[in-house]
């Protein structure tokens, strides 16, 4: 699909949401009714992993940060773990062994109306690889003995902006858009010995992405759940370097049980769908291991996690919040030979004012 088939599509869908509003199909009430949805509850929010997923009242500013670390160990073939010999009996000359990524996450939101919340995020992303030379390979054994060496990026992520527009509020139940798009600040020509890095080691996606979707959240006395479905389409077909990374979506949901009023515990479910990466290094670059080809990335990934959400009730750190999260993978079908995810970690600290 090209991007201006793209923007057809999504221009479609926001306007059929827009007549709904006005036409009154979506109830909307004028204010929280007794007894709503209290946002101050430690529980408001849902578990740090999750993005844009509350919105603020009118003038309400809220500041952000989360850091979030992720670990991939080897690699599969479909639903199939692979070992190092694996990968080197299909015919490459190298394997990832591991690959660790890290984000510092900054955001930043504020609601000019009580259905209206605007958000920006930067981040900054360090990524280190690991790889093992097959010494049967053609010049591998001279060129590294069969051992391993390894590589890194870093520096600015993308930027992204968006809006939450409210479009139902009853009793304790809420509905929101989510509305963004993605900046390509981000470098995608890291290279290594003067040659591109493997395409999941550069820093984004180098082109100007849409993203939409829809949350869900709802409150009883002591519980809180929600559920959220995204998207986020390239709009360009290739980045500076030749490349796109795939279309995805994600779809998750959560449960969070209130222990006191400054503490809660959380258990969420995550599937991420991606497309493998469209067109090709515009340079010269390596053909030796799996993450070096554009058709193995992507693929269907489900998480299930436990979280912690601690509000300070007093004190001068009174709102504060700090959260954590951990996801392990429960499924994965990798696109091609996919590297194996192993883990993810999110601690992250809110404050709105």
């Amino acid at each position: 699909m090209n991007s201006i088939n793209k923007l057809m599509v999504l221009g479609t869908a926001f306007g059929l949401n827009s007549s709904l509003l006005t036409a009154g199909e979506i109830p909307m009430s004028a204010a929280p009714s007794s007894g709503g949805f209290d946002t101050h509850r430690v529980d408001a929010h849902a578990p740090i992993g999750v993005m844009a997923d509350h919105t603020h009242d009118a003038g309400e500013w809220m500041l952000s940060y989360r850091y979030m670390f992720m670990h991939m160990d080897g690699h599969r073939a479909g639903t199939d773990s692979l070992s190092t010999q694996d990968v080197f009996n299909r015919g490459f000359g190298s394997a990832a062994t591991d690959m660790d990524m890290e984000m510092h996450m900054f955001g930043l939101m504020y609601a000019p109306s009580d259905r209206l919340t605007l958000m920006a995020m930067a981040n900054y992303v360090r990524k280190d690889m690991t790889m093992e030379m097959n010494p049967h390979a053609m010049g591998g054994h001279m060129m590294h003995m069969g051992g391993s060496h390894s590589h890194s990026s870093e520096g600015i992520g993308d930027v992204s902006v968006g809006a939450l527009l409210k479009v139902y509020e009853q009793a304790n139940h809420r509905i929101h858009l989510n509305l963004g798009v993605v900046l390509p600040t981000a470098k995608v020509d890291e290279k290594d010995a003067g040659v591109y890095q493997p395409y999941g080691m550069q820093l984004g996606s180098g082109t100007w992405d849409a993203v939409f979707g829809l949350t869900y959240l709802g409150q009883s006395d002591h519980w809180s759940w929600g559920a959220q479905a995204t998207g986020r389409v390239a709009l360009e077909e290739t980045n500076d370097s030749g490349f796109a990374y795939g279309d995805s979506a994600n779809v998750t949901t959560w449960l969070a049980r209130q222990l006191t009023q400054s503490v809660s515990i959380s258990a969420r479910l995550n599937y991420i769908y991606q497309d493998a990466i469209d067109g090709h290094y515009d340079g010269g670059h390596n053909h030796s291991a799996p993450p070096h080809f554009q058709e193995n990335y992507g693929g269907h990934v489900i998480e299930a996690g436990l979280g912690v959400n601690l509000q300070f009730q007093q004190g001068f750190l009174k709102g504060h919040r700090l959260a954590a999260e951990v996801l392990v993978p429960v499924y994965q079908d990798a696109n091609g030979v996919g590297m194996d995810r192993d883990y993810t970690f999110t601690l992250g600290w809110q404050k709105a004012f």
